[in-house]
């Protein structure tokens, strides 16, 4: 019975030592980048002030605890589950070989200190963290890229100097990598277009064909009545002939059809004065003559 209680203390002990602390945060796709996942990487939202609150003796100024993320098939999560608790958990499924048949498929990587990702946020900070940024590599810890088109989950780490697992979050969600689709699969031509949109795109034609047409008919209809509109109005202006006298004429603008107009009273005028019968006015003369007679002082006037 005393030998079963220390074996319980001691496994208590050991489970003391090993836990490790939950942090209510799940990683997401990040919203700052137009395409968050592609064939081979995804980008991630950073673990900003989630691992604030987080105090353990053994993250110290002079040994910081750092901040890791796990990326392992879906399929392999409970794998990563049950190795967290060794001291070699960070380096037990090395990059390389992680996803080959009959592997761990999970690695960790480093993603930066605890004190970079503490509030406040400062905003020359990316918000995002790119998995797969450093491609095919081949350390151990490097961050490299996912086989395409596999369903992955994240979940971030905080590791002390000594490897040994202080914190962590929750699992993503399930995320599908993009595969690259077959150039021999996609349509091309009209194979692809239904009859309906044939049908649309033959009316819009025809449609846009009239248009064209009538808008040139317009142009010449425009044209050539603006031409004689031009000669017709020249030959309104033709100023009006009387005699050898040439009276202009002028158009009346706020009348709806305007015509050249002459002065019935200026006309009239000319006429009576410079028609043949007419005469010309007499001159009339008066003469002063002086008669000499008896009376002094006396003149007469005679009119001729």
């Amino acid at each position: 019975m005393k030998a079963f209680l220390v074996v319980c203390l001691v496994c208590m002990i050991l489970l003391e030592i090993y836990a490790s602390t939950l942090v209510e945060f799940t990683p997401t796709p990040s919203l700052d980048v137009a395409v968050p996942v592609t064939t081979k990487t995804v980008y991630l939202q950073k673990p900003f002030c989630f691992f604030d609150s987080v105090t353990d003796p053994t993250c110290t100024a002079a040994n910081p605890c750092n901040v890791w993320l796990v990326a392992a098939l879906s399929s392999a999560t409970n794998i990563f589950d049950s190795n967290k608790s060794s001291s070699s958990f960070v380096t037990s499924s090395p990059y390389p070989t992680a996803f080959k048949p009959g592997m761990m498929n999970y690695f960790v990587t480093q993603t930066g200190s605890q004190d970079s990702f503490r509030c406040p946020v400062s905003g020359t900070t990316t918000s995002y963290f790119l998995v797969g940024a450093e491609g095919a590599c081949s350390t151990t810890n490097c961050n490299g890229v996912l086989p395409e088109g596999s369903t992955m989950s994240f979940k971030y780490l905080l590791i002390n100097s000594g490897n040994g697992l202080v914190a962590e979050t929750k699992w993503s969600e399930n995320i599908t990598l993009q595969t690259i689709k077959n150039p021999d699969s996609l349509g091309s031509g009209y194979a692809g277009r239904s009859a309906a949109m044939v049908v649309i795109t033959a009316i819009l034609c025809v449609a846009a064909a009239l248009l064209l047409l009538l808008l040139l008919i317009a142009l010449i209809l425009a044209c050539c009545c603006r031409q004689v509109k031009t000669q017709s109005y020249e030959a309104r202006r033709q100023p009006s002939v009387i005699g050898s006298l040439r009276i202009p004429s002028y158009d009346v603008h706020h009348l709806k059809n305007p015509s050249p107009y002459d002065n019935p009273a200026y006309e009239q005028d000319l006429k009576k004065r410079y028609t043949k019968t007419s005469t010309l006015p007499q001159k009339t003369t008066t003469v002063i003559t002086t008669v000499q007679t008896n009376p002094p002082d006396t003149i007469t006037l005679q009119k001729m």
